[in-house]
């Protein structure tokens, strides 16, 4: 037996990796304060989702498809975004991911199907649902540019960090000093233009149940001196009715795991990013196993 065993005792995984296949109902609320005066503008989606996981060596792989999409919004400007939004979903419905046995994304493996799927949709489809050809010129060069970026893109989407958790090395805690952060990840600002958010996640709660393991994770901003400096501070400067104390940035999740699987029984995400009350943008998920009906 080792020295730090001895003291600490020996380091258990908290979760097993086992192949399941299991689908879920997502719903995401994004809704966006802007102004004492204007009403929240609010837009959900609702997504039917298969979740497929195979492990092979020291590798996991996972197979997600949308099988479903639907939105609502009962904002007029955000009706028309919304639809095109939903149809462009409709592109690439399959996703085959290889990540490694921390859960941490290592490489989008169908990559040449999604262009297949683009090339396919942009001649037959495209025309359809955007006439103008500035708008086809516009969608074109943002669309191609997120493929060639596809896997940076990936692990900034909140809806892939909450579906592909980052948390399998998750031990016992063998003292109270145990302490758990996630790889480094960035989100761009939904408020201020050319700002990206560089954050982890740290463990903040870790309850164990017969089969069942619960989680929380809260952001830790790791860049937040930079961008105080650098714009945040600039933007309060000029406000007379507003305190910088009242900028706000975090990212909450919590899981229910099955711990012989790492399979998600059921999640929560919520995401803030807020300037001051009246200027805001928030986001709600909730993964749940699908009901049977």
């Amino acid at each position: 037996m080792s020295i730090s065993n001895f003291f600490f005792g020996e380091n258990i995984p908290l979760l097993q990796l086992e192949k399941f296949s299991q689908e879920y109902t997502l719903n995401v609320e994004n809704t966006f304060l802007m102004g004492k005066e204007n009403p929240p503008v609010s837009l959900k989606t609702s997504s039917e989702l298969l979740v497929d996981q195979q492990k092979e060596s020291d590798f996991i792989y996972n197979t997600i498809t949308l099988q479903e999409i639907t939105g609502d919004t009962e904002d007029h400007v955000m009706k028309p975004f919304l639809l095109q939004s939903l149809t462009l979903s409709d592109i690439s419905r399959n996703l085959y991911i290889k990540r490694n046995t921390n859960g941490k994304i290592l490489s989008v493996e169908n990559k040449d199907e999604l262009w297949k799927s683009w090339e396919e949709w942009k001649e037959n489809k495209m025309a359809t649902v955007f006439p103008e050809e500035k708008d086809q010129v516009k969608l074109v060069a943002n669309y191609e540019k997120g493929l060639k970026s596809f896997e940076d893109e990936l692990k900034k989407n909140l809806q892939y960090i909450l579906l592909l958790p980052e948390v399998y090395s998750l031990i016992f805690p063998p003292n109270e000093y145990y302490s758990f952060l996630s790889s480094p990840l960035n989100i761009r600002s939904r408020l201020m233009q050319g700002v990206e958010y560089h954050y982890q996640l740290k463990l903040v709660k870790l309850e164990e149940e017969n089969n069942t393991l619960f989680t929380e994770f809260h952001a830790e901003l790791n860049n937040r001196e930079e961008l105080m400096k650098s714009h945040i501070k600039k933007l309060y400067d000029n406000e007379k009715e507003f305190s910088i104390d009242q900028f706000e940035f975090n990212v909450k999740v919590k899981y229910n795991f099955e711990k012989s699987t790492g399979r998600i029984m059921d999640a929560k995400l919520h995401f803030i990013e807020k300037m001051h009350e009246h200027l805001a943008y928030l986001i709600d998920m909730d993964l749940k196993v699908k009901s049977v009906e």
